[in-house]
């Protein structure tokens, strides 16, 4: 019995050793899909353009229509907030065709429950939070 609990054991620890390194040798791990990170928009044609351009690229789910689950308005009327390194895009989507692709870290894309809870009623269709490597070419905000 006691042999068998070995062999169990060391097939166990075995097979652990084996998928962590499995996981871990990839030299490319999978990108999340609520992120587009600068390496993806680098690695990328996209990063010669805007930014829109480039999320229509590499993430057209961020633009689509997400209707509010507190929301009793349409899909339609929830328009999608952008934040541009804190600072709240007035032009909403359009405002994405001022960056530059290439000066972005990072674009996280927020549900409508995650972005309602994070930035209130004024996020209720969801929102992209962008992250600038220079947030000195941040453009203006409303």
């Amino acid at each position: 019995m006691r042999l068998l609990l070995r062999i169990a054991y060391g097939a166990s620890l075995f097979g652990l050793a084996a998928c962590g390194k499995a996981a871990g040798s990839s030299a490319h791990p999978a990108p999340e899909h609520d992120v587009l990170t600068r390496q993806e928009i680098m690695a990328s044609t996209a990063s010669t353009g805007d930014l829109l351009q480039a999320i229509q690229s590499l993430r057209p789910n961020f633009l689509a229509v997400h209707p509010s689950a507190h929301s009793t308005y349409s899909a339609a009327a929830l328009p999608l907030a952008v934040y541009i390194s804190g600072v709240r895009q007035s032009g909403g989507v359009e405002a994405l065709k001022s960056i530059n692709a290439g000066n972005v870290a990072t674009v996280r894309y927020l549900d409508p429950t995650a972005a309602q809870n994070q930035f209130g009623f004024r996020a209720t269709g969801g929102a992209l939070v962008v992250t600038l490597d220079d947030p000195s070419k941040n453009p203006e905000g409303d």
